[in-house]
């Protein structure tokens, strides 16, 4: 983003959505209360699920997050280790962006397009383990950036775009406030965490197989190898914007015991609830941070 872009932004508020797979659906009962309520902002930066709670943010589907994953959280095709053995990505990208985006819970393009909120999906860029931000301007023709925002290390393909490979965003950059505040030029930021704020991630688990994946790729390596490190250190600096007054954080008020993937959807229907509680108590709160002066 260049100076003229970075200072038409100021004054903005900017939408960040952390990842988590089904632990977004804490995002999801938060963001049905901000449309029910009609809460807007100028861009939304979404990893990983988070991005696809960003998706229907843009084309104001109430409840259709929920709808989805409740409908399909135990569906083979949706996630999980069949998905996995027949396509090699855990997710059932073909699934969940043909059949499911057209036909089973159609997605509103229309109104995606007409609502003038800029919406980015972040990415790691597998060569060089840094965060890209996709911008997603048409549901249909930036489904790459979709599923490359989604890719999670191990358990999907990486996603070939222009010159560049790219996995999931969350390696690179977990809930992209930085960026937001200080590159894109946002004054303030409506943060949804998909952990509580007592959480700290540990070392990535996986680290022999992903370096037997990705040898090739040696700052993707070092960039899982440091990730709950940088992780941590972020969730501090998001402290520190909030004690700013330039990032309002909206977190689950207690440990989240939802998985990655989740089949139970009594626990989904429960942490989408506290999203919705948490929504409804913070309302008038965001409405002032939203209005108030630079």
């Amino acid at each position: 983003m260049n100076v003229e872009q970075k200072a038409n932004n100021a004054g903005k508020v900017a939408m960040v959505l952390e990842g988590g797979s089904f632990r977004c659906q804490f995002t999801a009962g938060v963001l049905d209360v901000f449309m029910e309520n009609g809460v807007e902002v100028s861009a939304c930066y979404g990893v990983s699920a988070g991005a696809l709670s960003g998706l229907n943010y843009k084309s104001r589907q109430i409840g259709r997050a929920n709808r989805v994953n409740l409908a399909f959280c135990n569906d083979s095709r949706y996630m999980g280790a069949k998905s996995f053995a027949t396509s090699g990505s855990v997710v059932g990208y073909d699934f969940l962006l043909n059949d499911i985006q057209d036909r089973l819970d159609p997605f509103d393009n229309d109104a995606f397009e007409k609502n003038p909120m800029s919406l980015y999906a972040v990415a790691t860029d597998v060569v060089f383990g840094t965060p890209a931000y996709l911008p997603v301007e048409n549901a249909v023709l930036d489904v790459d950036a979709l599923r490359a925002t989604t890719s999670l290390p191990l358990m999907t393909q990486p996603v070939e775009m222009g010159d560049a490979i790219y996995l999931d965003g969350g390696v690179a950059d977990s809930v992209p406030v930085e960026h937001a505040l200080e590159d894109a030029g946002f004054d303030r930021a409506i943060v949804v965490l998909t952990q509580d704020r007592t959480y700290k991630k540990g070392p990535y688990e996986f680290l022999a197989a992903a370096h037997a994946r990705y040898a090739a790729y040696p700052y993707l390596l070092e960039a899982l190898e440091n990730r709950h490190e940088r992780y941590n250190e972020q969730r501090e600096h998001i402290w520190e914007y909030e004690r700013q007054g330039r990032a309002l954080i909206i977190a689950p008020p207690q440990p989240v015991e939802v998985g990655h993937i989740e089949h139970d959807p009594a626990k989904l229907l429960a942490l989408y609830i506290q999203g919705r509680q948490e929504g409804k108590r913070r309302l008038d709160e965001v409405r002032a941070f939203i209005s108030k002066e630079r």
